[in-house]
């Protein structure tokens, strides 16, 4: 018995001993960009990342939407990946609040700051080659917005963000992987507007995403095409993998009751009708293509002629069957005109221009032969029934009475979330919705019904503009085309008030007269975006109010900008309604947008090292 006992604890301990030689040898997690950040605020924390260790919270604004607003503090940790060793100073440019930095365990700075002035910089720091650990721990101060921005330069001259491409975390991080996925359920509820049936205390929701609509049916009939509507209800996930609507009608009778449905919208012709489009040759097709090419429309779409397809984009191969030809030019000039909230970006376009991609898409695409819509009394009365029955108003806006009150969000326990919209597959007699989400939607989605969904009460303008630059592809040209900065940098250059001007289509000048791309505009999120792109980097939503100019600096300007006894400037870069005298390729950015344009800050850089700022500037 005593060498059976023995044999069992010499086996036993011989196991552990491999499990633990296994993980030992297990490869570490590859590091990945940015840093964890974790928010703690009224004894509850929340974990996610962040490109730099930089914060803007508003007063009365919630650090992280997923705590209450009020005091909290924040730690960033990861490490910088220094190339080569050197020693660096450190400082916060602004800082409102107090700060701790650690850098490889050591204590190099604490400061309490105002938001009036810099902090006090350290001594040299010595980082050596590799990853040196890094931590940092903020405390909101008693009012008032909270801010950091922090800093590093070499020798204490070029003051700089520290080179967000040198921050790297661990994303095998448990409590970084618990709140991605209830951030990312929570982004799939503000898609899916799931709040529209299941409706949230209006008292107390405030989340800008709740007010996202859907195209609007008023006058629907004259703007899409019976047959298209038809298939595209009972089956929108068919016709678009990418679709948020879900499929309603279910059971033997699914496509007869679709059918109904487009029936009665195929009524709905009411408003005014655009004119009818000229006939277009060849050249006009041919220009059509070239535009297509210049907005980089293949970015978020296959195009109908497109060999390989991408799952994860919206196809064009359906556009014939969809639109009336003078209806789709109508929404590829102005695609919010009949839905706020749409994806698709509003380009400033001539309707000459709009006449020619219309007439490329058209040629290109598949023909179809259009199946007329029922005119049966009956069938229309039924289609109409459903449509106010079966939840089509809460999303869709008609003059009709909405016969479909689901549940209040309140009434849905978390066990609820495993049924209903979130079943796998559809029951047979199921009178949900079908969204056919995957497994790691539902997944995502059951982590936040989980929680208290009191986050739908706050709005966080740094996680708003990561959602919606995520959910509007942002990243198919920014960083991909030339004239397209990387996303990740734009809060920190432009002010949020150009930025806001720009997506809402309000900028009539052309920054870089020279490209072909054209800035798209998406109105219903302008304001917002902005708002978020700049607290992202800590500025706040509004540029503060600058002092006056000091005139008697403006003759010495002009001299350094000039070619008489300056740098010359003027050589590339115009001067409002003075144009450059030397150009070589092309022109430069016209100077005299600068103050409306940039930050401070990042303008004062430029200026000191341009190519510190961006190695591929020819400035």
């Amino acid at each position: 018995m005593t060498r059976h006992i023995f044999c069992q604890l010499f086996t036993a301990a011989f196991l552990a001993a491999s499990v633990h030689t296994s993980l030992a040898q297990a490869p570490a997690a590859k590091p990945e960009p940015g840093l964890i950040v974790t928010h703690s605020a009224g004894g509850i924390s929340d974990t996610t990342t962040s490109a730099n260790v930089w914060l803007h919270v508003a007063a009365g604004q919630s650090v992280s939407p997923l705590l209450a607003p009020g005091a909290f503090s924040t730690t960033w940790s990861g490490a910088i990946n220094a190339d080569l060793r050197g020693d660096f100073l450190f400082r916060a440019e602004t800082l409102r609040g107090s700060l701790k930095l650690e850098l490889n365990t050591n204590t190099v700075l604490e400061a309490t700051g105002d938001g009036t002035k810099p902090s006090a910089a350290t001594k040299p720091i010595r980082l050596g080659k590799g990853a040196n650990p890094l931590r940092v721990t903020f405390t909101s101060p008693a009012s008032g917005d909270a801010v950091l921005r922090l800093q590093w330069s070499e020798k204490g001259i070029l003051w700089e963000p520290i080179t967000s491409a040198l921050l790297t975390h661990d994303p095998s991080d448990a409590a970084l992987a618990k709140a991605a996925l209830v951030r990312s359920g929570r982004d799939l509820f503000f898609e899916h507007r799931c709040a529209k049936c299941h409706t949230p205390d209006k008292s107390t929701a405030s989340a800008p995403e709740l007010a996202m609509d859907a195209p609007s049916f008023e006058g629907i009939g004259a703007r899409r095409h019976y047959a298209w509507l038809a298939e595209w209800i009972l089956d929108p996930k068919a016709q678009r993998p990418t679709a948020h609507m879900p499929r309603v009608f279910a059971g033997p009778r699914a496509r007869e009751d679709s059918q109904a449905v487009a029936a009665f919208l195929a009524t709905l012709t009411d408003g005014a009708n655009p004119p009818a489009l000229p006939a277009a040759d060849d050249e006009a097709r041919e220009s059509g293509k070239k535009l297509v090419e210049v907005l980089h429309c293949a970015g978020c779409h296959n195009l109908p002629d497109a060999t390989e397809t991408d799952p994860k984009k919206i196809p064009l191969q359906h556009v014939n069957l969809k639109f009336p030809p003078a209806h789709l030019a109508a929404f590829i000039k102005n695609p919010g005109a009949h839905y706020a909230w749409t994806h698709m970006p509003r380009f400033p376009l001539t309707d000459e221009e709009v006449q020619q991609i219309t007439a490329h898409l058209q040629a290109t695409a598949p023909l179809a032969k259009q199946a007329g819509a029922p005119t049966d009394a009956a069938i229309i009365a039924r289609g109409k029934q459903l449509v106010q029955s079966t939840g089509c108003l809460n999303c869709h806006t008609l003059k009709l009475d909405n016969q479909h009150a689901p549940k209040p969000l309140a009434d849905l326990a978390s066990a609820a979330w495993q049924k209903g919209c979130l079943a796998e597959k559809p029951a047979a007699d199921a009178t949900a919705p079908f969204f056919n989400f995957s497994a790691a939607e539902r997944a995502a989605l059951q982590a936040f019904g989980a929680t208290d969904r009191s986050s739908l009460a706050r709005h966080s303008p740094v996680e708003f503009a990561e959602r919606q630059v995520k959910n509007l592809q942002c990243t198919a040209c920014h960083g991909q085309l030339e004239g397209f900065p990387p996303i990740d940098v734009v809060g920190g250059k432009l002010k949020p008030e150009y930025i806001a001007a720009l997506l809402k289509g309000e900028v009539a000048d052309k920054t870089r007269p020279w490209l072909e791309h054209r800035m798209p505009a998406f109105p219903a999120r302008a304001a917002l975006l902005a708002e978020g792109l700049a607290q992202s980097h800590g500025f706040p939503p509004q540029t503060p109010a600058e002092p006056p100019l000091k005139n008697d600096l403006v003759p010495t300007g002009k001299k350094l900008v000039s070619s008489d006894g300056g740098f010359s400037c003027i050589a590339c870069h115009g001067v409002a309604a003075m144009a450059p005298i030397q150009v070589f390729e092309a022109p430069g950015i016209n100077l005299a947008y600068s103050g409306a344009r940039l930050q401070k800050s990042w303008f004062l850089r430029w200026l000191r090292n341009p190519l510190r700022v961006d190695p591929t500037t020819k400035m």
